[in-house]
């Protein structure tokens, strides 16, 4: 059975952001039509970065390499809230989520993505997976989580990632 839940509802979102509507994430969005994604790259002290790997249960790109946190907008959530409500789902990790830890918006063909940073003292063994989502975490150094997340047919996001490691270098 596939990890997706497919029976949530999101906010549905024109180009400029505004709220049009709210659908099932089963249903096919219409042209013009966007729904919102927040992904994080969370960072320990030594600069290495956590990536998790995904389910082979997932319904696209099963037991690819991704960010360290990332999922879809519900339905009466900000960016901020389900970004929280990633991190504590996937991993564990119940942190504050502020606008200043986004650093990135960015549009696709039919979804938004708005990007995180953080910073931990935790070491991968301290993070709870969710095993229905994710098999595993690791931290790696750039060099390295940069040849993780190059597979075939799936966005390496490491430009993403690069700008994350910028953003936290900036804001702290």
């Amino acid at each position: 059975m596939a990890a997706d839940r497919l029976l949530e509802n999101w906010q549905i979102y024109n180009r400029q952001l505004q709220c049009v509507g709210t659908r099932r994430r089963e249903e096919t969005l219409a042209p013009g039509e966007y729904h919102l994604v927040v992904n994080a790259f969370i960072f320990n002290a030594a600069g290495q970065v956590l990536l998790q790997q995904r389910s082979p249960d997932k319904l696209y790109f099963p037991s690819y390499w991704d960010s360290s946190v990332g999922g879809s907008v519900q339905a009466g959530e900000n960016i901020e809230m389900a970004m929280h409500r990633e991190m504590a789902e996937e991993i564990g990790w119940d942190i504050p989520v502020v606008a200043a830890d986004n650093y990135l918006i960015t549009p696709h063909s039919h979804w938004v993505s708005a990007w995180f940073a953080f910073q931990t003292q935790r070491t991968a063994a301290d993070f709870t997976v969710q095993h229905d989502e994710l098999q595993r975490v690791a931290f790696f150094d750039r060099a390295d989580a940069h040849d993780h997340l190059h597979q075939i047919g799936f966005d390496p996001y490491t430009t993403e990632l690069d700008r994350a490691w910028h953003h936290l270098r900036h804001v702290t």
